[in-house]
């Protein structure tokens, strides 16, 4: 046997030893528990697709993770029953009508696959980690003073800014900015400085939310703008607005009062008062329950707790009410709280049509195909309030699909997560770009 045979044998077994070794530190690898960081991704499964994002960190040797979508319009929603095995991460998150099981290992510092359980499924998919230094969007946290009440919010910025600004109207209920915190990044990434607040008695922000009045409410929001406008020293006329349901039902009042602004856009707006609305989804909820036969005589029940909370009927009233229905199979169905205890709330009787009325400025006005809150027919009776002095540039859209919350909920290869109807942003950002 040559000296050179003798070589080439030998270099192979440095070879296959190579081999060995590199499947050795490959194995050892995919069995590493993630380290804490951000991993964000997309989630494909035929023709649905979504991103997704896990922020893990350790406290006390405990693992936090917080789940993140902007295409689901999430952002901090806490994961549950963490645990390690095995050495891969264990978490789940419960939605309404699903819990979506996790296992996430690591394969090196950066790749982290898992898998997705959900209704007996399971879906492969891979997450990478963010570097800390490539944020979409710089953020700044500000606070600004309306009336007696100091109110707290984040300016986003673009890495490519189109010099306009967008500031996102709060809406209803308890929740604090981080529930439209999706939606302004998404703004964010596309070129514009976007706003939004901690609604009164929301998140850091003081004041009580559930006692104000609308215009209270608008008041500050235009608090809000006169902040940005100062503040950023940008010209109303850069500056539009965004709302959803009570939000966009804001925007008319808000447009009134500072004529100044670019434009509105509206989503999920009811053509009629917020107690209507309410108690159209109500109906819509419980239709199959109630039956279609005795819907309208259950409704009859309900608006007129809705109507004692607006403070339009006394209690003597509201209590014969209950004892002329309260024999009624489906009387168990109607939600009626204790009525020593209730708080007025003046804004149910809000209805934002008068101040459709005659307004001039640019509005985008979309509405979902399938929205089971707002009374049917609101788009166009919208529409024909605004009358003759509506702006050239005003556009009316009904995105079918799309839920009040502009959510595509039927995709049938994967029905278990929801996302932003495509239409929607594609259709916003569209109509925005020609201010």
């Amino acid at each position: 046997m040559t000296l050179d045979v003798l070589h080439i044998m030998r270099l192979k077994n440095y070879y296959y030893l190579f081999l060995s070794i590199l499947g050795i530190v490959q194995f050892s690898q995919a069995q590493k528990i993630p380290e804490p960081g951000v991993y964000s991704g997309q989630f494909k499964f035929e023709t649905f697709e979504t991103d997704l994002e896990f922020d893990i960190s350790k406290i006390n040797d405990q693992y936090v993770i917080k789940f993140n979508s902007l295409g689901q319009n999430a952002f901090g929603i806490p994961a549950g029953d963490i645990s390690v095995k095995d050495a891969s991460l264990f978490f789940a998150l419960q939605s309404d009508f699903f819990r979506y099981e996790f296992e996430c290992s690591s394969v090196n510092d950066n790749e982290m696959p898992c898998q997705l359980t959900v209704d007996g499924r399971s879906y492969d998919f891979e997450l990478n980690k963010r570097n800390p230094d490539t944020e979409s969007a710089k953020s700044k946290d500000v606070r600004l003073r309306s009336g007696s009440n100091l109110l707290y919010g984040t300016i986003y910025y673009p890495d490519t800014p189109n010099g306009k600004a967008i500031y996102l109207v709060t809406s209803s209920g308890n929740q604090d900015r981080s529930s439209s915190r999706a939606e302004a990044l998404l703004l964010a990434k596309a070129g514009y400085i976007s706003f939004h607040i901690d609604k009164r008695g929301t998140g850091l922000s003081d004041g009580n939310w559930q006692l104000a009045d609308i215009p209270e409410l608008c008041g500050d929001d235009l608090s809000a703008l006169e902040f940005l406008h100062e503040s950023e020293k940008i010209d109303y006329a850069d500056i539009g607005i965004i709302g959803s349901s009570q939000g966009g039902a804001k925007i008319p009042y808000i447009l009134k009062k500072q004529p100044k602004l670019a434009y509105g856009v509206i989503v999920s707006c009811p053509a009629s008062t917020l107690l209507e609305s309410d108690l159209n989804y109500w109906k819509n909820r419980n239709k199959t329950v109630i039956g279609e036969s005795s819907i309208e005589e259950a409704s009859l029940m309900q608006g007129a707790v809705f109507e004692y909370i607006a403070s339009n009927i006394d209690k003597q009233s509201l209590e014969g009410k209950i004892s002329q229905y309260e024999s009624k199979n489906w009387f168990h169905q109607i939600w009626i709280p204790n009525l020593d205890e209730v708080v007025t709330d003046r804004k149910l009787n809000y209805t934002p049509l008068p101040y459709f009325e005659n307004l001039s400025t640019p509005l985008l006005i979309i509405e979902g195909g399938q929205d089971q809150v707002i009374p049917e027919s609101s788009l166009e009776k919208i529409e024909s309030h605004i009358g003759k002095k509506a702006n050239k540039k005003n556009k009316y859209l009904r995105i079918e699909g799309a839920d009040h919350s502009m959510m595509l909920r039927e995709n049938p290869d994967f029905s278990y997560w929801s996302s932003l109807h495509p239409e929607f942003f594609k259709t916003v950002l569209g109509w925005t770009s020609q201010f």
